[in-house]
């Protein structure tokens, strides 16, 4: 799809602008032109311009599902997921300093986060001026000190001469959660909404409450159930055209 760029997922916090005032803008454009444009008005800074007139997100309402045609999903690459319990991991970021020859670094974590450590858990490690410069680790004693957890990670094969500090970042399992992949959330001024289909090509926004956020994907608390399916890749395409056709 020409005009529009993939990228990682966003931060969307932003209120919705007006959609009478975007319909204004987009009239006659086609489909996927007019949803690139609201996300532009988003990240660009053109819904705060106008926040006197913003409105809060239009209420769910299956008699304005987002139809989507062949075509068009082709073209926003739309994918659905489903709603399932699956393992949600997360990096932990602290800063080693090397000891004896090197190879060793100890790092220092509170004791919530040194609660997910373990020993043999993976571990990223790179100076802080160079992250190309990046080893692999693993995690070898995992020590409490009250509040605190001193952890000791190991390097496969030595660092820098020149490096005393590492940034850590350890791959650790938070727990496995009813979960959706990161990017199918939007959120909207505190609220979490996700796609869910409603028939073929047919889709309408579904509130959810979210709790921990992993690299991957992010546990749903309420709002969804095991075997659901929810749009991941083209969300905002959708929610765009949803806000559009509310106006």
């Amino acid at each position: 799809m020409s005009g529009c760029i993939h990228g990682a997922r966003t931060s969307w916090t932003a209120k919705t602008t007006t959609a009478t005032e975007l319909r204004r803008h987009t009239a006659g454009w086609p489909y996927w032109l007019a949803a690139c444009f609201v996300l532009f008005a988003h990240s660009s800074g053109i819904a705060h311009a106008q926040s006197v007139r913003d409105r809060t997100r239009l209420a769910p309402d299956p008699d304005r599902a987002t139809a989507v045609t062949e075509s068009q999903a082709t073209e926003l690459t739309l994918t659905l997921n489903e709603v399932s319990i699956r393992p949600i991991q997360v990096w932990i970021r602290t800063v080693g300093v090397a000891e004896g020859s090197g190879n060793t670094l100890t790092a220092t974590l509170s004791r919530a986060e040194g609660a997910l450590v373990k020993n043999d858990q993976r571990v990223r490690a790179f100076p802080p001026e160079s992250r190309a410069s990046m080893s692999q680790a693993k995690i070898t004693q995992v020590v409490p000190q009250g509040e605190r957890v001193i952890v000791t990670a190991e390097l496969a094969r030595r660092g820098s001469e020149d490096s005393t500090r590492y940034v850590l970042e350890i791959v650790a399992s938070f727990g496995d959660f009813l979960s959706v992949p990161n990017e199918a959330i939007i959120e909207t001024g505190g609220t979490q909404v996700v796609y869910v289909p409603l028939g073929p090509g047919r889709y309408v926004p579904r509130e959810i409450r979210a709790g921990a956020q992993g690299e991957l994907f992010t546990q749903v608390l309420e709002g969804l159930e095991p075997g659901e399916q929810v749009v991941s890749f083209g969300s905002f395409f959708i929610d765009a055209e949803y806000q559009l056709k509310g106006s």
